[in-house]
């Protein structure tokens, strides 16, 4: 199957997950069965939570691989190219390795259908997982972080028999799917905790979560190990921005100490270069500096908070910023408007191009009156314009509340310009 066709076949799968949808591990394990079992061809970190899954995950791989080990990593969602979620060594997937991987996924599932052994098609992300485990075994990864996709116990990355089980903050997020307390969410990211696990490595936690870790761990046998808040004043430095990013690293720190004890030593040199050296893009990210546009996703209550104390510290010296801000059909988006828009000198509601976006008008029908200042535009380079018109001398636009929109962005400032079309 060629680069395009290997694309198009993963883009015909779709990628939107319906409230309602069955969740198992059938499917998946039944196609990874059918490839070969390429999960048990090299050892894993597992990174569940609801808020720096990403950060922490690619903090760790960049460690272990400047430590020498030849590493992958699986992240989701993708910013602008899907490639982005599997990479090798450090790079993304090159299309001709991700061709040969999707085409053999997809013979796979296709056997497994005329047979009648799935009784139907695997969903985008069982495939692409399958993807991503079949493109590391055939590159030759020793270690691979993999992030959960969501939750954790139904997950399809959760085949995986993990060296350690690392969980970071837990909010509320995807609700429909995971429950709508603390306590259920935190039993669905608890679920990658298995026995034989080194430990479950977690970030600080409210009670209610911390209890139902501190169970799972129990019953399994796993050690439960969670960082202090001195942890992330003692943390390597990173150019990634953010209070929040300093408790990240200390927990990805944290799982570096213990990887040597899994047979996967990262001494503290590695950790520190390997820290310095990360690049994970679209949040706090700054792609223009005069005026400064920031980019953050910030698309639930517990990412807004953290976006809001990094506004306070920053806008001390600086006018409020103006935000860019669009979400998704299933986020919290009055809690999120509550926490930023009246830091802000204005909100310009838009929609990235995504079904599940909500439009400009209905966002700003629901939380427009939590800001000073308000209006819609249709699409990103709108809203851009309105910002830069919008914005006082020496504001910056922060573009947030959805990873889809700061894609967006990032495609429209690849070229390295600052102003609206």
């Amino acid at each position: 199957m060629s680069a395009a066709a290997s694309l198009a076949y993963l883009a015909g799968l779709g990628h939107e997950v319906r409230p309602g949808r069955k969740f198992d591990l059938a499917a998946i394990t039944a196609l990874l069965d059918e490839l070969g079992a390429p999960q048990r061809a090299f050892a894993s970190v597992h990174v569940a939570g609801t808020n720096g899954k990403g950060s922490v995950a690619a903090l760790i791989e960049s460690a272990a691989r400047a430590a020498g080990w030849r590493t992958g990593l699986y992240t989701s969602p993708h910013l602008q190219r899907l490639s982005e979620r599997i990479r090798v060594a450090g790079a993304e997937i090159d299309l001709a390795a991700l061709a040969a991987a999707a085409g053999r996924v997809r013979a796979a599932a296709e056997r497994l259908l005329a047979q009648g052994r799935l009784p139907n098609p695997p969903a985008f992300f069982e495939v692409l997982t399958a993807v991503g485990f079949t493109a590391f075994a055939a590159a030759g990864v020793e270690l691979a972080v993999v992030e959960v996709g969501m939750g954790g116990r139904l997950d399809a990355t959760n085949v995986l028999a993990p060296r350690l089980a690392v969980i970071t903050p837990i909010g509320l997020d995807h609700e429909a799917f995971l429950g709508s307390t603390l306590a259920a969410i935190a039993g669905e990211k608890a679920g990658i905790v298995k026995p034989g696990q080194r430990a479950l490595v977690s970030a600080p936690q409210v009670e209610a979560a911390r209890a139902v870790l501190r169970a799972r761990a129990r019953a399994t046998g796993v050690e439960f190990l969670e960082i202090a808040a001195p942890d992330a004043a003692a943390a390597p430095p990173t150019p990634l921005r953010g209070r929040h990013q300093r408790e990240n690293a200390a927990l990805a720190a944290r799982v570096c100490a213990l990887l040597g004890e899994c047979g996967f030593p990262v001494p503290p040199a590695a950790v520190a270069r390997g820290f310095a050296a990360v690049d994970w893009p679209g949040r706090l990210e700054t792609v223009c500096a005069s005026p400064e546009i920031i980019l953050d996703g910030a698309h639930n209550p517990l990412a807004a908070r953290a976006l809001a104390a990094f506004l306070d510290e920053y806008r001390s010296a600086r006018p409020a910023p103006v935000l860019i801000y669009a979400s998704m059909r299933d986020k919290a988006v009055a809690e999120i408007g509550e926490i930023l828009f009246p830091r802000a000198a204005a909100v310009v509601f838009t929609a990235p191009r995504q079904p599940r976006a909500l439009a400009p008008e209905a966002l700003a029908r629901a939380c427009g009156g939590l800001a000073p200042h308000a209006e819609t535009a249709p699409d990103y380079p709108a809203a851009l314009a309105a910002a830069l018109r919008l914005a006082p001398a020496a504001a910056p636009i922060v573009v947030c509340g959805s990873l889809y929109l700061v894609g967006e962005a990032r495609d429209y400032h690849a070229g390295g310009g600052c102003g609206a079309a």
